[in-house]
């Protein structure tokens, strides 16, 4: 019975303090929601406000980038050619001139080398055209003049000689090769030994005589003031008159042969003689012709060859002349780019780093045919970066050029860099059917961490104003009838229009008129409870 009691006893207990619990907690809940209630009608009545203020308004762009290099270059040979060294692998670093790729050279090689040759070669006769003629070469110039003009006067000399000895000869050929033919040879009425058949012929016999007869008479004369120191002009004239002497004793002779050949009254024998002396004759007369002709010539060409010599030397001594040595200099210049044309074609045989960066790509194998235009290598600046990122439509036109930018990398998380706009595409670029358009930046200070690919969050700062009023944006009220806050005078609540310029991202906006430092307005954006 004690032990039952107590049970009894145990339960009454327990289920009093479930009686109380759940009292309470009721009490509680209904407490609760009177008191929403209440603070739910008397919020109806709560105004909350803001002070209008003056400060800093930032307007920015916010985009994602990638980093990529500033130049990525791919190198090729503008000709083919056999591949003879090659400098550089996938991943070496490269400066500024640096060589990558060369082909073989040994052909071209002794072209330049012959073209070298040729340059020192025009040099060579340029300074020799520029330093003048040297005395040793004068001296023998004046020697070479001196001889001619000799030999000129040596021709001169042996003149008289010459007509004497063509006189002798015409003399004898008239006199005494046709002697046996004429009677009264000499006279001014000479008669054939013999009729001739044809009358016109033993007229111009006849008539031959006497002229050749006259001829040497007259020449005889004529050589009395032929004397080797006589006047050059007269000797020279003296020859010339020796060659019409001749020609007409020639052509008398002529005559008397064929006279001869038409005689009557002769024997063979003596046709047989008269015409074997009259050949003679003629061979005689032809001959000194030839020498009269031969000293002729003779003086001419060394006339001739006197005139050059004079005007070689008064060349020499007179220097080379402005046209001359423009002409060397410009042979100069012709063999010196011939000489350049080869060191380019040399010069673009080897392919060198236009920058200082990274390989990327190296395809060249040593002994390899490659042909034109096949790019072998390709290189990324790898320390000058830039970031490039697509800007929408709606934004672009508040970007501008050297913009500052604030970056972050997702690599580097807590990590803020700067930079700059440096270039805006002009051209638009179409992703999923929405207009962008590609802004360039730049690294204000490089970092070596950075690599390219590294995604980048960007903040473009396209306009800051300072010491402006501001009011936070959810003071604004903005509808259909315009922009206006709501201005709280006392109990006084006016909605007044304002104008409102840039926006920061930290949700404060630039008042431009309406409202004044100092103001206070609704906090349109609270919601009582």
């Amino acid at each position: 019975m004690h032990t039952l009691h107590a049970i009894h006893h145990r339960e009454a207990k327990h289920w009093t303090a479930g009686k109380i619990f759940l009292v309470c907690f009721l009490l509680v809940a209904i407490g609760a929601m009177i008191f929403y209630i209440a603070s739910g009608k008397s919020g109806k009545n709560i105004l909350q406000t803001v002070l209008v203020g003056r400060g800093d308004v930032v307007q920015e762009v916010v985009v994602t980038g990638r980093i990529k290099p500033v130049y990525d270059i791919s190198l090729a040979f503008e000709n083919g050619g056999k591949i003879s060294q090659v400098f550089a692998n996938i991943g070496d670093k490269v400066l500024p001139g640096q060589p990558l790729v060369q082909l073989d050279t040994s052909e071209i090689s002794a072209q330049l080398m012959q073209a070298e040759a040729g340059v020192e070669s025009a040099q060579a006769r340029l300074n020799e055209i520029k330093r003048g003629t040297r005395i040793e070469e004068l001296q023998i110039k004046e020697t070479d003049l001196a001889k001619a003009r000799e030999d000129l006067a040596s021709y001169y000399t042996n003149i008289p000689s010459v007509l004497n000895d063509a006189y002798a000869k015409a003399s004898d050929a008239v006199r005494s090769k046709t002697d046996g033919l004429f009677i009264n040879d000499d006279t001014a009425n000479p008669q054939p030994t013999f009729t001739v058949t044809n009358s016109q012929v033993q007229v111009d016999f006849i008539s031959g005589r006497i002229m050749s007869g006259q001829e040497i008479n007259t020449w005889k004369t004529e050589l009395g003031v032929a004397t080797p120191d006589a006047d050059r002009v007269m000797l020279e004239n003296l020859l010339i008159k020796a060659q019409t002497h001749l020609s007409i004793i020639n052509n008398f002779l002529a005559v008397a042969l064929d006279a001869v050949s038409n005689a009557s009254g002769l024997s063979s024998a003596d046709v047989t003689t008269y015409k074997a002396n009259i050949g003679v004759g003629r061979t005689n007369v032809n001959s000194a012709l030839s020498s009269i002709l031969s000293q002729t010539q003779l003086i001419s060409g060394q006339k001739i060859t006197v005139t050059k010599a004079e005007r070689d030397l008064a060349l020499d001594k007179a220097g080379s002349t402005p046209e001359q040595i423009a002409e060397q200099a410009a042979i100069v210049k012709q063999a010196e780019a011939n000489k350049q044309s080869i060191d380019a074609q040399i010069a673009k045989m080897t392919l060198h780093s236009p920058i200082a960066g990274l390989v990327t790509k190296e395809d060249a194998k040593p002994g390899e045919i490659v042909a034109a235009q096949t790019a072998l290598v390709s290189i990324i600046s790898q320390n000058n970066l830039e970031i490039e990122a697509n800007v929408p439509e709606v934004d672009i036109g508040r970007v501008a050029i050297s913009n500052p930018v604030s970056i972050t990398l997702d690599a580097f998380p807590g990590e803020t860099f700067n930079g700059k706009v440096s270039y805006i595409d002009p051209g638009e670029t179409i992703i999923d059917g929405v207009v962008n358009f590609k802004v360039t930046m730049v690294f204000l200070a490089p970092d070596e961490r950075f690599k390219t690919g590294l995604t980048a969050n960007l903040s473009i700062e396209t306009m800051k104003k300072t010491g402006v009023v501001i009011v936070p944006q959810f003071a604004i009220v903005e509808n259909d009838n315009g922009i206006f806050a709501r201005k709280v005078s006392g109990t006084a609540v006016t909605e007044v229009p304002i104008t409102i310029g840039i926006r920061s991202k930290d949700g404060n906006v630039e008042v431009i008129s309406g409202l004044r430092e100092g103001d206070r307005v609704e906090n349109v954006g609270f919601k009582p409870r």
